[in-house]
């Protein structure tokens, strides 16, 4: 067994979100994102799919069936290939884990 401390890894950036991967698994990864109040990470698609679990903050997370505000202990799965984007209404801390997974 190995434990991770998420606390040690607390970072934010003005600029560009800080992705921080802890975990490299088969068939699935993850990371913790970090994002400033007022980013947005603009939709697009990716070759995976994702469960995103809001940590702390609030941000409008958006997949092919619309926008959806999450916060804290509140989650989205995003389909391999759908579109996804993230705007942050507060310093937002995002737990992903991506499904590597063959489909």
């Amino acid at each position: 067994m190995k434990t991770y401390d998420l606390n040690e890894k607390i970072a934010f950036s003005p600029e560009k979100p800080i992705k921080r991967h802890f975990l490299n698994a088969k068939g699935f990864h993850a990371a913790v994102i970090y994002f400033k109040a007022g980013f947005e990470l603009e939709p697009h698609a990716e070759d995976y799919g994702v469960l995103l679990t809001v940590l702390s903050g609030r941000g409008v997370f958006t997949d092919g069936r619309g926008a959806f505000t999450l916060e804290k202990n509140q989650s989205i799965y995003i389909k391999q290939g759908e579109t996804r984007g993230i705007k942050a209404e507060e310093d937002l801390v995002v737990l992903g884990i991506q499904d590597r997974a063959k489909s």
